[in-house]
Order: C-alpha cells, then structure tokens, then sequence
C-alpha cells in the first residue's frame, strides 16, 4: 500500500480531531475528544501545522505526528503533541516516516531536538521511541487528590486572589525545583487563559507564590518561593484551588518525580497516582 505525507498546512481541526480519535480507539487510555477539547489541545501544545505532519491512505488519514515549533524555553527543542496510527495501517513503518518528515522540518527551523511524554507501561511505544533515537529523560507522575482533604485554615498574614498571568514572575528559579513540562508552561497558560483560574499567594502582601487550574480540576502549576514553604501557604494555595472549581478532585499532571518536596506535599493529602510518564527527548 501506498502512502503520502504532506504537512498539516490547510488542514482543519476536525479532520484531524477524527483522526486522532480513531487512532487512539484502542490505547491505553482511550482517547475521544470533541472538536472543541481538539482545539484546545492544540492550543494548550502548541500545535504547528508546518511542523506536523500526516500520512494519507486515498482520502483517509492513516497516522499522524503533531509537533510544536522549536521552543526557546525548553532548550531549543520542539514538542510532540502526539504521535498516532490508525489501528488497520499500522506496523508499516508510518511513524518512522513522518518523524522524518518532522526531522526534516524542525531542522530547517533550527531545533535543537525533539521532546515527547509516553506512558511508562506502553512498553511497545517505549521501544519505538527508543529505536527511533529517543532516551529517557525523566519520569512523570500524574495523581489525583480528593478536595475533601483540604479543608485546612488560612495561616495568619497569608492570603489568595485572583492574579493576572502577566504577573507572574518571569524567572521561576526561585520557585520551580524542575521546569513543568510544555503542556503546563506558561505559554501554555497563556494559550488557554479563558479556560484557567490563576490564583496568587500573598504574605503580608508580597507576591510569594501561585497557581494556575483548569476548570476540569487539573493542575497546571503551583509553585511557592523556596524561603516560604514549610509554612502553610501551599497548603492554603492548594485549598483555594480546589475551591475554584467545581469537581471532586484536583489532578496533578506531570509531576517530575525528582521534586520530592512536591510529590511528599500531594502525598501528604492523600494524592493517588494514576500512571507514570517517561520524558523523551531526540537530540538533532
């Protein structure tokens, strides 16, 4: 069988929203997105359609590889959004195709790799990355915890509001161990700020830390300046988003497991990991 490639230049979301649902029919967490959480995926990632690419089967599209530009913040490198195959084209080598096409792409744009998320306990597209070139870069840990056990007290001289994403700090150092992955950055934010709650901590007035939480309870980022942890503001910034949505729990989704503060501080509220994430990276 036959197949082309092209670029995703002039195609539209629900072409390829179609696509990714059928590829992900059968993986391991079933994907089914509707053409609005389609966009917003795209936006949330990133998503360039010059550096994206698809492999046709006639007028069907039989797999795909998303990609994001190269990233300055992340060292150069660009962002795979998602790499899928149709369940009857696959084992034809698709993938490995449109990642040279992608090579090709973020070469001419001058990136300096690529990076992706895998699941830990996908042990056939772990090999594929791997034999693609990829290597392990971190683990990932996505968990849930139930708002139920935040119903702690504002600490004395500490307080929650809404805060703009501009007011964010620009440099995190003092306040991220690790760099959140791209999904979480604050580009990301910035992307979807019409579907975020950001929420600033004060200490007597002084920005100290923040926030950030989708409607759906999922929790892009929160962060504490180093010299205030310890002290109950976290914990008073962690309640207050839960209180800003409206679901049960608050997820935590990429968690390097090497910020050991953070991860001892979700457990502390009796946060359930769902499954395990590899960072990857290609270096071109």
């Amino acid at each position: 069988m036959t197949y082309q490639i092209t670029d995703c230049r002039g195609l539209f979301p629900e072409q390829l929203c179609a696509a990714t649902n059928a590829a992900f029919s059968d993986y391991v967490v079933p994907t089914k997105m509707s053409e609005d959480g389609f966009r917003e995926f795209q936006r949330q990632r990133g998503f360039s359609p010059a550096h994206s690419f698809v492999a046709w089967s006639g007028k069907k599209i039989a797999a795909f590889w998303y990609s994001s530009p190269p990233n300055p913040a992340y060292g150069n490198r660009a962002y795979t959004l998602s790499v899928g195959t149709d369940p009857a084209h696959r084992r034809k080598g698709l993938s490995r195709q449109l990642l040279q096409s992608v090579i090709k792409a973020q070469t001419a744009s001058k990136a300096s790799g690529l990076q992706l998320e895998v699941i830990t306990n996908n042990s056939r597209a772990v090999e594929a990355y791997r034999s693609f070139g990829f290597c392990e870069k971190r683990t990932l840990r996505v968990c849930k915890l139930p708002k139920s056990a935040l119903e702690v007290p504002m600490p004395e001289g500490w307080s929650v509001a809404p805060l703009a994403l501009d007011a964010v700090p620009g440099d995190t150092t003092s306040y991220f161990d690790v760099l959140p992955t791209p999904q979480n950055s604050l580009g990301a934010l910035t992307a979807l700020a019409d579907q975020i709650s950001v929420l600033g901590l004060r200490r007597n007035g002084e920005l100290i830390g923040w926030g950030a939480v989708y409607k759906d309870g999922a929790v892009a980022q929160i962060a504490v300046h180093k010299g205030h942890r310890r002290q109950g503001g976290g914990t008073a910034l962690l309640r207050a988003l839960g209180a800003s949505v409206k679901v049960d729990h608050l997820v935590f989704v990429n968690v390097d497991e090497v910020a050991r503060g953070l991860n001892a501080f979700l457990d502390r509220f009796a946060a359930e990991t769902l499954l395990q994430q590899y960072e990857m990276q290609l270096i071109l």
